[in-house]
């Protein structure tokens, strides 16, 4: 059984995801959040072994709107979705 944090939503109600999901959530969108930021397209392509092309930038778009996601949820809201897929 999992820990439940004693984090409350935006509701004012007690959370209902774990302590291990919400540190997974916020070092997940930190993690790609700091790696948008310092890296461009070809430091992108360096760690992925992309040949610069039409692949690559199909992917880098992915990965920009996937970083920019990630900042239009709350760590609770995240942690609550990674919950809910561990079920």
């Amino acid at each position: 059984m999992t820990e439940q944090g004693s984090i409350y939503n935006h509701n004012s109600k007690q959370s209902t995801a774990s302590t291990e999901s919400r540190q997974i959530a916020e070092k997940f969108a930190s993690a790609i959040g700091e790696f948008n930021w310092k890296a461009d397209y070809f430091k992108f392509c360096e760690l992925l072994e992309l040949d610069p092309g039409e692949y690559a930038d199909e992917q880098y778009r992915y990965f920009q709107q996937l970083a920019e996601s990630l900042t239009k949820f709350n760590t609770e809201s995240l942690s609550k979705m990674i919950n809910a897929g561990k079920e």
